[in-house]
């Protein structure tokens, strides 16, 4: 029979018992092998891992984006039917109005070049400043500060004349604190406007290091039409300088 080497590891101490232990000398060498090894596999595992959340959070990103990118697109097409809706009832008003704005587009054309090679200014069609309601244009412009990043905007019109809206608010800086209110306003078909209360008082306020999720009803006239209405949602810092305006429509 083939003697078989084996290692003693004894373990003493100075005022008491000792204990020792008899192994094979592969299975030491391969025991020491494993905790020499261990750091390197730990360094690695937790580099996987650091790499994964950042394609994690680069994936949510995304997806948030391409979500508000669908909503804003879903609010653009419903818009347009509400609106050709309007445009094939008669005796709506402002109908005559959208019209002539939509004869005039078709059938603008572009003025020759004058002397220079300049082209000669177009005047502004008549009733555009009628036209230029909600943010995007010289008189109402769209705000965007980059203090905070506003995404999935929902506004949804709820039984019992309440108006609910929902949003996504997102800090650009993570070494500060982002604090301020959301309010808006309702803007009817027929151009009326009216600021939004919200139930409890507030619930729009906000105080965020990096996301949160904002949920507010406003109860709305119960003579109050809906349809084709659009809602002005404003984001102001705490010194109430605004940091955030847009348009978007109500859904049903």
């Amino acid at each position: 029979m083939k003697y078989q080497e084996r290692l003693c590891i004894i373990f003493m101490r100075d005022n008491g018992p000792r204990r020792s232990f008899r192994v094979r000398r592969g299975r030491f060498f391969l025991l020491m092998a494993f905790f020499a090894c261990l750091p390197l596999v730990c360094g690695g595992l937790g580099w996987q891992a650091w790499r994964l959340w950042q394609e994690n959070t680069a994936l949510r990103e995304s997806v948030l984006r391409f979500e508000s990118d669908y909503q804003t697109a879903q609010a653009t097409a419903e818009r347009l039917e509400n609106l050709e809706e309007l445009l094939r009832e008669e005796g709506v008003q402002g109908r005559e109005l959208v019209l002539r704005k939509l004869a005039s587009a078709e059938q603008t054309e572009t003025p020759p070049p004058a002397a220079g090679g300049e082209t000669a200014p177009v005047p502004a069609p008549e009733g555009a400043a009628a036209m230029g309601e909600g943010p995007g244009h010289e008189e109402f412009p769209t705000i965007d500060t980059g203090y905070v990043k506003v995404g999935n905007v929902q506004a949804r019109a709820l039984r019992g004349s309440k108006l609910r809206i929902a949003l996504d608010l997102r800090n650009t800086d993570n070494q500060k604190l982002a604090s301020g209110t959301v309010q808006a306003a309702v803007v009817t078909a027929d151009g009326q406007k009216r600021p939004l209360s919200f139930d409890p008082d507030g619930v729009g306020d906000f105080r965020i290091s990096r996301f949160k999720r904002s949920v507010m009803v406003a109860r709305l006239p119960e003579h109050l039409s809906m349809v084709n209405a659009q809602i002005i949602l404003e984001v102001k810092s705490q010194d109430q300088s605004v940091v955030y305006r847009n348009i978007f429509a109500v859904e049903h």
